[in-house]
């Protein structure tokens, strides 16, 4: 939702929704310089569990066949990387377009300024900001590798944040968490589980003209039984952020910057043996990795629009820059055991939107775009059209004076399809 004056949030999303989406691929805002690996390596024993799991996935579920030659050897990494926009219903509405709007802790997604930045409508010196959101996915080709998806048990999107600003001052934390859940053969469920979490420090210079941030960001992947009463094992990794956001006299125009590193986590396998090392009959990866990503956004907002006189008008554009990863392969390659590359190449992605207050005060109207690119060789990439429609619908005085609103929102491409209902607190 949209950010208020005297208090930032409390943006509740309650998601209900029917993506056809497909195989998931692991996200992380992502860069080029790794972490240090003898503080954030892990050991074979702890990679076992996580294979096993992806093997489980490909003994129960049909599959597509991937091209490539044989993978013979665990000189190889996994690449973890999503494509798709993922995040709070204006987010997704705007296209993704979010780095040089950067408005509450949804922006933590795009750029850790946006902990601390003020819009001009901000005037208390104490604001605060929270997220909750819930999203059941179903899949088609989420990742837009061209093979078929597994068809997992279920598959959620779990979104949790708070942040506080005091002053120039912000900070906070945005947990992003996927949730893969299956039945083996033996009908015993397990789950794994994904989580990307990002904290952010931020300050405002020069009069709130400038805001700068910068935070950790990391991610953990486990596998554990259903109730959550054993955890089988875990892979962990850590990075950095910094971002910006430069609002002259808090005046309609911003511009923002965003890099975020990578995060590779490392284990301890010998490549010189000419054995290679397997687990139940998988070949597997040296290295887990999440490359670089650097971004540039802008925005402007009208209190009128030129062509609609008393009706607000925003307009948001991001460009956003992805880093290779070297000898690297998706999740569905290690299933087949086939080496279909994946981000050799720096690609990029071209993020618009707009939004219009269509009814003051009482109804907004989003369009978005962005350009997916393809990680995969010889696979295009696509392009998405999104977009929301966001009503206010009531007012209550209950620890404070909010507006509430619900928020539809849609993001669609080839064989992609995200849709979710989102309610929440309205802002002027």
């Amino acid at each position: 939702m949209d950010v208020s004056g005297e208090r930032r949030g409390k943006n509740i999303h309650l998601r209900s929704a029917d993506w056809h989406l497909a195989a998931p691929r692991r996200r992380i805002h992502v860069s080029t310089s790794n972490c240090q690996p003898n503080m954030f390596s892990f050991h074979i024993e702890k990679l076992l569990p996580f294979i096993f799991f992806l093997l489980v996935i490909l003994i129960g579920h049909g599959r597509a066949e991937i091209s490539g030659p044989p993978i013979t050897d665990n000189n190889y990494r996994l690449d973890l990387r999503q494509g798709p926009i993922i995040g709070s219903a204006k987010q997704v509405g705007l296209g993704g377009a979010y780095i040089g709007l950067a408005e509450g802790i949804n922006a933590l997604n795009s750029n850790p300024a946006g902990v601390a930045f003020r819009p001009a409508r901000s005037t208390s010196k104490f604001d605060w900001d929270w997220t909750l959101g819930a999203t059941n996915l179903t899949s088609d080709d989420f990742d837009n590798n061209g093979n078929s998806p597994p068809d997992y048990k279920t598959h959620r999107i779990l979104t949790m944040g708070l942040m506080g600003q005091w002053g120039p001052w912000g900070v906070g934390f945005l947990n992003n968490g996927e949730i893969l859940e299956l039945e083996n053969d033996s009908g015993s469920p397990s789950e794994y589980a994904l989580n990307v979490t990002s904290f952010a420090l931020g300050r405002q210079f020069f009069d709130q003209s400038l805001t700068l941030g910068v935070g950790l960001r990391t991610t953990m992947i486990k596998v554990r039984t259903k109730r959550f009463d054993t955890t089988l094992g875990e892979i962990s990794g850590v990075g950095w952020q910094i971002g910006g956001v430069w609002n002259p006299q808090k005046g309609p125009f911003r511009l923002g910057f965003s890099y975020a590193s990578s995060i590779t986590s490392r284990q301890s396998i010998s490549t010189t043996s000419t054995t290679p090392v397997t687990v139940n009959g998988l070949i597997v990866p040296t290295e887990a990795t999440l490359p670089a990503e650097v971004g540039v956004g802008a925005s402007y907002r009208w209190p009128s629009a030129p062509f609609w006189k008393g009706h607000p008008w925003l307009l948001t554009g991001d460009l956003v820059f992805y880093g290779p990863s070297e000898n690297a392969v998706g999740v569905e390659s290690v299933l087949a055991q086939k080496k279909q590359p994946i981000g050799t190449h720096t690609t990029m992605s071209v993020r618009l939107g707009t939004e219009l207050e269509t009814i003051p005060g009482r109804l907004r109207v989003r369009l978005g775009s962005y350009y997916e690119p393809s990680f995969f060789e010889d696979i295009q990439g696509r392009t998405h059209l999104t977009g929301g429609i966001e009503a206010r619908l009531f007012h209550t005085s209950i620890w404070g004076d909010y507006d509430w609103g619900l928020t539809f929102t849609v993001d669609y491409a080839g064989n992609y399809l995200n849709q979710f209902v989102s309610i929440g607190f309205w802002y002027f």
